[in-house]
């Protein structure tokens, strides 16, 4: 017994992990000499001018300036933070209203025989959400309901969190249409707006089989042997057994009035960022919303209402705070002036090799740089406008230039500790990191190994 609480202990908590690299982070900042490129303003982007890069005055990040960060990083992430406390009040309200029950109801019953299908199905969906950019920050409005989705579909909560939040970045990291990163970067590369969609949509449909399969293959395994699950716990299991929902209920008309106001919350949210540029603020102003609304017409008062809402944002703490505490290591790096730096000396290597070499060094670069800027839109503005020069002086067409950024940005937005997104959907799902990044590593090689084949092919056909 103490034994196996001595290796439990080994494994660092996640708000360790994040402080340990925000240190690390810091303590680069002695060592790596600060640098500067310049940037210029074109319209509402901001873009870096190659060939500007130049040493600065360091800015070494002492004690103070740890802690600072961990307080900066909260405030910095405060729209994400708090549209994580806006998602758990609406799910607790319609948790207590009963419609999220009577409706997972409905969907288990319907789906009874074939739940590795639906599995499936939801995946591929969330994929073309992710593929055209709206499900990236939202995806982990709906992490709950998919765990709750899983539960109902005899898996445990780990497959939920499959399914919303690697169903979404399956598309979002090779998006055929996702103008937050292939299109930022298309019009740095000044290239015809998504141009090159079939290529990028046989990548999107392979990746999402990929992805699904991987999943498949975790299912199977916790079906044979349950202690397998990423969450393996008695009151785990017992909870996913809970879920089965044995008896069917009927749907009253206040659950249906609520289920259309989620709907019609949803249809906003997709609405207002393709064609509004919806961001997280307005996101949290739908949930707050159906919240309030669904509480009243579910019959909860105005009191009850209010209780259920404090609750549910009680349950988001971990998860919303997790978000954060990533966010400190970027905060360190930025005041530590070490970011351009850690670009510039990435780039070098890129420009002394041949056309298929330097696209595949084009793209390990993008993989080490998301480390740092895990923003698809942050990290396009900041490196394409040096990527797109490299590429003309090696011989590396422009398409495939924008591709190794893609390929860079997007797969490792499934396993990287800054990746605020994904800290906070393992914070919602209850997965320990280190279970997570050694189940899914396996999954993030081969993606990484696919992308420099297609990158070689691509590159050796001249694509354009």
């Amino acid at each position: 017994m103490g034994e196996a609480t001595g290796k439990k202990n080994m494994v660092p908590h996640v708000f360790a992990l994040m402080f340990i690299i925000t240190i690390f982070m810091a303590a680069m900042t002695w060592v790596v000499p600060a640098g500067q490129y310049d940037r210029v303003k074109e319209g509402t982007v901001t873009k870096v001018v190659a060939d500007s890069f130049k040493v600065i005055d360091s800015a070494p990040q002492g004690l103070w300036e740890i802690f600072n960060s961990v307080v900066k990083g909260w405030i910095q992430s405060a729209s994400m933070i708090f549209m994580v406390f806006f998602v758990g009040g609406a799910i607790k309200i319609l948790e207590d209203t009963g419609t999220i029950r009577v409706g997972m109801n409905r969907i288990v019953h319907t789906l009874k025989g074939k739940e590795v299908w639906a599995v499936g199905i939801i995946m591929f969906i969330m994929s073309v959400g992710g593929a055209v950019g709206v499900f990236a920050n939202p995806v982990v409005a709906l992490i709950p309901l998919g765990i709750l989705l899983a539960k109902g579909l005899g898996f445990d909560g780990a497959v939920g969190f499959f399914m919303i939040y690697l169903g979404s970045y399956a598309g979002f990291n090779v998006g055929w249409a996702n103008v937050f990163t292939v299109g930022i970067g298309q019009n740095v590369a000044e290239l015809p707006l998504f141009s090159g969609m079939g290529v990028r949509v046989f990548f999107h449909l392979a990746n999402i089989a990929l992805v699904f399969l991987y999943v498949h293959r975790y299912i199977k395994m916790i079906k044979a042997d349950p202690t397998k699950s990423l969450l393996y716990t008695g009151e785990e299991i017992a909870a996913a057994e809970e879920a089965n929902f044995e008896n069917h209920e009927s749907m009253s008309m206040s659950h249906m009035i609520c289920t259309a106001i989620v709907v019609l919350g949803f249809a906003a949210i997709i609405y207002g960022s393709l064609k509004h540029n919806w961001g997280i603020d307005h996101y949290s102003v739908v949930f707050f919303i159906m919240a309030v609304t669904c509480g009243l017409i579910g019959g909860l008062g105005i009191n009850g209402t209010a209780v259920a809402f404090v609750k549910g944002c009680a349950s988001m703490a971990y998860a919303a705070l997790v978000i954060g505490m990533a966010r400190a290591i970027s905060v360190i790096m930025t005041d530590g002036k070490i970011i351009d730096t850690v670009i510039y000396y990435l780039s070098l290597p890129i420009a002394k090799f041949g056309a298929v070499v330097g696209a595949n060094l084009m793209f390990l670069a993008n993989v080490v740089i998301n480390f740092f800027i895990p923003s698809g839109s942050g990290q396009a503005v900041t490196v394409m406008p040096i990527m797109v020069p490299l590429a003309d002086l090696t011989g590396i067409t422009r398409q495939v230039a924008v591709q190794a950024f893609q390929f860079g940005d997007g797969f490792t937005n499934c396993i990287i500790p800054t990746a605020s997104v994904l800290m906070g959907g393992l914070g919602l799902s209850g997965i320990p990191y280190g279970k997570y990044v050694k189940w899914v590593a396996p999954l993030i090689a081969i993606q990484l190994l696919l992308a420099m084949v297609a990158l070689t092919v691509l590159q050796t056909i001249g694509w354009s």
